[in-house]
């Protein structure tokens, strides 16, 4: 478990219920908490960044990519919010999530294949564990 984040050191804070997905992040070795943002403004940029997820009152690390999904989405125009929970293997459909978003990690992008983004994730992964 870890400590909840000061509030004053995070880009914004919001609460999403976790939907289904399509399963690829899990078939790729990342399963995502893909989240139902209702009527609430999130000012984010599309990309990659690390949070804190405050699930059931325990606090998780993780990194969520905000965006359109290019390198597995046909629809283009739907914006999704994935967050991939570190060491988290429960199943919440269903349940809400706080999310604090920490930092920027990078700009959402198409890559060619799924190894490369899987290769990007990895990434993503030891950049947001090491900063956080």
């Amino acid at each position: 478990m870890i400590l909840r984040t000061d509030k004053s050191k995070v880009l914004c804070t919001f609460t999403g219920r976790v939907i289904m997905g399509n399963q690829i992040g899990r078939e790729i070795g990342f399963p995502t908490a893909n989240l139902f943002v209702d009527s609430q403004k999130i000012y984010l940029s599309h990309g990659v960044y690390a949070v804190r997820v405050i699930y059931n009152k325990e606090s998780f690390l993780g990194i969520m990519n905000v965006g359109t999904r290019p390198t597995i989405n046909e629809e283009k125009s739907c914006i999704h919010y994935e967050v991939h929970i570190f060491d988290f293997n429960k199943v919440i459909y269903n349940e809400r999530l706080e999310v604090d978003v920490c930092f920027f990690i990078r700009n959402e992008i198409a890559f060619e294949n799924l190894d490369q983004l899987i290769l990007q994730i990895k990434k993503d992964i030891e950049f947001a564990k090491s900063r956080l």
